[in-house]
């Protein structure tokens, strides 16, 4: 996938505004979040690649009540994750029991622990909250929530002001492993915002901090320069410097995405299986009407052959004819 899509994301100076509250429960020292209201993404042509992304490389559990999640808020480098929606007790313990998860409680909270090593596991906070991560994390989780910490990531602040954005990426530097996942990016910042809407097609704004006014400038020469090598759908992005920051745009139809995101893949059944099938290039008119050398068959050697003498059969090579 990566996405997937995903790739590049906005910022946009507005005021302050307050974060949901649920949001303070992701990891205190996080030097990156990634917020996806995945209601709206869902149903848009970004679905597949992000839905690939999470549930993928990230490795979600694959649970009915997850994919049905409203909203989902990402933070790490400690990794935590957390998902809105409908999560009743009975149903997630049946998806989690179905999945093979080990079912656990902590401090009155239902978890459900993966038994593959690496795998995350789930933590159900109440009703309309899930968390997921490894079972250190989620313990820790549920101290802070329960104990009432005022311990919260600096960027919640910052991201505040994307709450009503589809996708949305802060970072305190690039490159980040959690946000180049959705900000594929080969450059470097002291900070990242950025966030999308594909409501009606897409619309993505972003503000990388270079650090100083050359450093800025050299950035957004380099992004200019990969501009032409990126998906057809990210080739009218537009980037420009002001001081020591970069400031990126784009704007697409939903026409648009769903033809870029629409790859031919022909494909045929062979007694081998499946194989991709090779679409060659059709000749030109010169390429008609140009004769190709004819190939000569090898021409073997003339043998004769004596049999019935006391040594045995013998062969005779016969030397070829000079033209």
């Amino acid at each position: 996938m990566r996405v997937a899509i995903s790739f590049l994301l906005v910022a946009t100076y507005t005021c302050a505004q307050s974060h949901p509250s649920w949001w303070v429960h992701a990891s205190p020292g996080a030097t990156a979040l990634v917020g996806i209201d995945w209601q709206s993404v869902r149903a848009s042509p970004f679905a597949d690649p992000i839905e690939a992304e999470l549930w993928g490389d990230l490795g979600f559990p694959d649970l009915p009540c997850l994919h049905n999640a409203r909203q989902i808020l990402i933070s790490s480098p400690e990794f935590l994750a957390l998902a809105t929606g409908n999560f009743s007790a009975a149903a997630v313990r049946e998806q989690a029991s179905k999945k093979g998860l080990k079912a656990m409680t902590y401090r009155k909270i239902d978890m459900w622990f993966a038994t593959e090593k690496g795998a995350l596991s789930v933590a159900r906070f109440s009703d309309q909250l899930i968390m997921i991560g490894n079972p250190d994390a989620l313990q820790a989780a549920v101290d802070r929530g329960i104990g009432d910490s005022r311990d919260y990531s600096p960027l919640l602040a910052r991201a505040a002001k994307f709450a009503q954005r589809d996708l949305w990426v802060v970072s305190s530097q690039l490159p980040d492993d959690l946000a180049n996942r959705f900000v594929p990016l080969d450059t470097e910042a002291q900070s990242f915002e950025g966030s999308v809407s594909v409501r009606n097609g897409l619309e993505m704004e972003a503000v990388l901090s270079a650090g100083s006014e050359p450093q800025a400038a050299a950035s957004a020469e380099k992004l200019r320069r990969m501009v032409p090598t990126l998906p057809a759908i990210a080739r009218g992005l537009q980037v420009t410097a002001e001081d020591d920051a970069i400031f990126l745009s784009l704007a697409a139809s939903r026409q648009q995405i769903v033809a870029a995101l629409r790859a031919p893949d022909i494909r045929m059944e062979t007694p081998k299986g499946v194989e991709q099938v090779v679409i060659e290039k059709p000749p030109t008119l010169v390429e008609k009407h140009v004769e190709k050398p004819v190939e000569k068959p090898v021409e073997k050697p003339q043998v004769i052959r004596i049999f019935g003498l006391d040594e045995g059969p013998r062969e005779i090579i016969l030397p070829k004819k000079n033209p």
